[in-house]
């Protein structure tokens, strides 16, 4: 009997260990090859928990067994890394040059009152304000004459304090309705560009700034979303171990999207890489990339830059603030000679993301 137990013991154990390597692949094979791989990017995080768990039962236990979930945990501890962070570091008193940036996707600034607050957009602008960032950037940024608060004059109005603009809209149309991406900054603006995505609504573009008399290029990435409707969401909600047709249905045009952004998400990702790679100067790289930090999208957009969540965040550091579970999906990169600090999330119900920001110490 009790050889049976360490059998069963060995199998399991190595079953979990092969699981959790398996879930690492997405970051490095593209979902255009082999697109299902995408999704095992999200069992990392509880693979890695349940390995840490079967490490600390077979220590206990004083099995050798204990050589299996250890050998993995130290091979994806880096990657680890990527999910969970202890720091929480913040900048020290006599920090030189500090400047803030912070991304936000704003959801059209609740345009078709989403959040159901009172006081909406106002309450957005009003915290940006309180925020005061150095240098914004803005995905989903929504402009109308049809509703009070919207206007492009408004909202140039209640972010004068910035002092410079690029605003890029993906599509516009008459009375001033647009929907696109911005960056504000306090610093002057030098050069602007935009990348167009194909047969998407999403964009990304950069802009240099001038930081006391530096010049630094901004991306601002907004990437292929799965685009998931109030049914998507009711079909996860009413799962259960014995799947209607209705629900089997639901569930393959679920993976249907999810396969397609998978798609569209790494090809956007390597284009913005390519020209992140060949930028004349150093680089900062904001935004909403829609991807897990364990995702092939993540590896491609951060490459050797530093990410700012790694450098100073703590905890899990979810952005995504909907009706599935908080992901980190909204990111801070910047080039690595570059150190920042008091990484943040700023935990307020404005939109389906949370904003985020950090402190730079610009040299």
């Amino acid at each position: 009997m009790k050889r049976l137990f360490k059998s069963i013991s060995f199998f399991v154990t190595l079953v979990l260990a092969l699981l959790l390597l398996i879930s690492v692949t997405p970051v490095f094979i593209s979902p255009e090859k082999i697109h299902v791989l995408a999704l095992l990017g999200f069992l990392f995080p509880v693979l890695w928990v349940i390995n840490l768990l079967a490490l600390i039962l077979h220590i206990l236990r004083k099995s050798i067994h204990l050589v299996m979930p250890l050998a993995v945990l130290l091979l994806t501890w880096n990657l680890w890394g990527n999910i969970f962070q202890f720091k929480g570091e913040q900048p020290p008193d006599d920090l030189k040059n500090p400047v803030k940036i912070m991304t936000f996707n704003a959801r059209m600034f609740d345009f078709y009152e989403w959040s159901e607050l009172p006081g909406m957009p106002y309450a957005i602008y009003d915290f940006i304000e309180k925020a005061d960032p150095d240098i914004l950037c803005v995905q989903e940024y929504f402009t109308s004459r049809r509703k009070e608060g919207y206007s492009p004059n408004f909202l140039r109005a209640r972010l004068r304090k910035m002092g410079y603009s690029h605003i890029e809209y993906r599509d516009y149309s008459g009375q001033n309705i647009g929907y696109g991406i911005a960056t504000f900054s306090r610093f002057p603006v030098v050069n602007k560009g935009a990348l167009d995505f194909s047969n998407s609504k999403n964009m990304a573009i950069f802009t240099d700034v001038n930081i006391n008399g530096k010049v630094f290029r901004v991306f601002n990435n907004h990437l292929e979303s799965i685009g998931f409707r109030s049914q998507d969401f009711n079909v996860i909600d009413s799962l259960t171990f014995e799947l209607d047709q209705k629900q089997k249905d639901g569930i393959r045009e679920i993976v249907r999207k999810m396969s397609r952004a998978f798609r569209q998400r790494s090809s956007q990702a390597e284009r913005i890489s390519n020209h992140i790679n060949n930028s004349p100067y150093p680089v900062i790289v904001c935004g909403d990339f829609n991807d897990m930090p364990i995702s092939y999208v993540y590896r491609r957009m951060r490459s050797n830059l530093k990410d700012a969540f790694r450098e100073s965040g703590s905890g899990f550091g979810g952005t995504y603030n909907g009706r599935l579970p908080s992901l980190r999906i909204d990111y801070i990169f910047h080039d690595p000679d570059i150190n920042s600090y008091g990484f943040r999330r700023h935990k307020v119900d404005y939109s389906d993301h949370f904003p985020i920001s950090t402190i730079l110490e610009i040299q």
